[in-house]
């Protein structure tokens, strides 16, 4: 059962387009330099391919995670183990729900200026192995989280380009279990779950807490799960997917959620839609399809008539009034 307004967007999670990602799947960049270690790095890649396994079987248009080896141009790298890893260029990533950084032995004391720039669209940054010590030469305008923490993650649709500034860097975590609390908050406890049958040796406690509820209240359950839906406005989202972030069946789900935010989840769903659509209105030139497109609609029609039936007006009629309101002042 899917929250949807418009037929579906999501044709095939499969899609890839050039240069190997789709903005309907979870790019992951695993970004290596020579000297990196290899054992940590192909436990968070066993992660999220074991999450694939899971997700395909439980849904088989859920937006699954895409991993991919980047350095910054691309080429072979070799790791400390002399294993040549064939990477892409870093640039070719694009918008990633994740990079995380394995760095060499030796350090990489020249990658401050260039990795800055190349990960303004990363979501989340993690260290693995030696990379925590590459981050934290980047000084406290570093922009990396360390998941599960109270350091605030990044999301790039409600900040600006701009660094996180944190007066003492956070200390580094095992990858696997960064990539693991990914998979918990983007598609919740029940999932995890599955994911932790399926990896070898995860009996450690720390590992035991992140599949926990922690003891949340209903209330604090819907209130991520909402949030979760307005981060993920512009995908496909299911209502079996949605409740598994509040880990609830979806009977359970349909009524906690329209108790504690007063509509359905497929309305939250719309009006989250509707807004974003709305901030790329003000802040972008892009057609009214494009923009449909990227807050998970089919096309501008489908845009059009949402914003018929919240403001009585067209998306371009929106535009226009805004910007003849800023011209005035």
């Amino acid at each position: 059962m899917k929250m949807t307004h418009c037929p579906d967007s999501y044709t095939s999670r499969h899609a890839v387009p050039n240069p190997g990602f789709s903005r309907f799947l979870n790019p992951i960049g695993i970004l290596v330099f020579d000297g990196f270690s290899m054992l940590p790095v192909a436990e968070v890649v066993d992660v999220f391919d074991k999450a694939n396994h899971v997700l395909a079987a439980a849904h088989r248009d859920t937006p699954t995670y895409r991993t991919a080896f980047v350095s910054r141009h691309g080429g072979c790298i070799s790791s400390s183990a002399h294993i040549d890893v064939l990477t892409q260029s870093i640039k070719l990533l694009g918008k990633a729900r994740a990079l995380f950084v394995a760095s060499g032995e030796t350090g990489d004391t020249q990658s401050d200026g260039w990795l800055r720039e190349a990960t303004v669209e990363s979501d989340e940054i993690f260290p693995i192995g030696n990379g925590d010590a590459l981050l934290s030469a980047m000084g406290g305008s570093s922009r990396w989280s360390t998941a599960g923490n109270q350091t605030p993650t990044r999301d790039l649709r409600a900040m600006d380009t701009g660094s996180v500034t944190a007066p003492h860097a956070p200390m580094p975590r095992s990858g696997i279990r960064q990539a693991l609390e990914i998979i918990r908050r983007d598609f919740g406890v029940a999932i995890l779950r599955r994911v932790l049958e399926l990896l070898p040796d995860t009996n450690r406690p720390e590992l035991a807490l992140i599949a926990s509820d922690n003891g949340k209240s209903i209330r604090q359950k819907i209130q991520e799960s909402a949030q979760w839906i307005t981060r993920n406005c512009n995908k496909s989202i299911s209502i079996t997917v949605a409740a598994q972030t509040a880990n609830m069946s979806d009977r359970s789900y349909l009524r906690h959620f329209r108790a504690e935010m007063g509509v359905n989840p497929s309305e939250h769903l719309r009006r989250s839609r509707i807004e974003l659509a709305a901030a790329m209105l003000e802040s972008s030139d892009l057609p009214v399809d494009k923009i449909a497109r990227r807050c998970g609609l089919t096309g501008g029609e489908c845009l059009a008539r949402l914003f018929r039936q919240v403001w009585h007006i067209s998306p371009t009629e929106y535009r226009s009034r805004l910007r003849s309101t800023c011209s005035k002042t």
